[in-house]
């Protein structure tokens, strides 16, 4: 895995951002706080333990912000790392597994305890109101291929899309709603890009992939709001076979 080291002050995550890796303590403390209304504490975290785990698993913004509260120093597991090991010595995940575990048990005691509330209630509706609908099509045969020669209509978000597995291939987070068939030397990554919905805006976010994303002729560095009417998105650089046409109509 790769160390990092961050000096005392240094945001290593913020709240609302995209990522798709986890970070281990090797030294120092981080500090976790909300910052939606004030200012909350949600964990002083030391030498040995682990954040951002569920950026592994789940292609949604960060749920909190992470400070050095020190200089710190951490080792930085991706999506391709957590593969490889899954393979060759899973145990050394078990951490990991459990931190998401707790996550997970954390989160589900939060929505028992608000089942019902008006705030739930609203969020809901804010993602399943609206007078536009989002369609995905391809500008070239290969894409086309893709769709079965047709358009898509987006209903269910994140809307996620990567590569297709080789037969031998194992990728135990592989996680995706259209997967495209790519050939050697790949231009689609495993988990590429998503489309979502955002506070009423329809955004593409990428999702670490190694050659990237590009939208309406340019490279995004993490995401880009999409606009209204006709984008274009590339899967991989320029040259790629994929090109798609994501549409948003009212």
């Amino acid at each position: 895995m790769e160390l990092k080291t961050f000096e005392k002050g240094d945001v290593i995550i913020e709240k609302g951002s995209y990522g798709t890796s986890a970070y281990v303590i090797k030294s120092g403390k981080v500090e976790v706080v909300d910052i939606t209304n004030n200012k909350v504490v949600l964990a002083i975290l030391g030498e040995g333990q682990i954040f951002g785990e569920m950026g592994l698993v789940d292609d949604q913004p960060r749920s909190a912000t992470v400070t050095a509260l020190e200089d710190v120093q951490l080792a930085v597991l991706n999506r391709d790392n957590f593969n490889q090991l899954f393979e060759k010595d899973p145990k050394v995940l078990l951490p990991i597994i459990k931190a998401l575990f707790e996550r997970l048990r954390t989160i589900n005691s939060m929505l028992v305890s608000k089942e019902g509330s008006d705030t739930v209630k609203a969020g809901v509706n804010k993602r399943v109101h609206g007078s536009e609908f989002i369609t995905l099509s391809g500008l070239n045969v290969i894409s086309s291929d893709v769709l079965d020669n047709r358009e898509m209509k987006i209903n269910k978000f994140p809307f996620k899309v990567g590569r297709k597995h080789e037969l031998d291939e194992v990728d135990v987070l592989s996680d995706n709603d259209l997967y495209l068939q790519d050939l050697p030397p790949f231009n689609v990554s495993r988990n590429h890009f998503l489309i979502d919905k955002v506070e009423g805006r329809y955004v593409v976010v990428d999702r670490g992939s190694r050659l990237g994303t590009i939208v309406n002729g340019k490279r995004i560095d993490v995401q880009s709001v999409l606009d209204m009417g006709e984008n274009e998105i590339i899967v991989g650089q320029k040259v790629s076979p994929f090109v798609f046409k994501i549409e948003i109509r009212c």
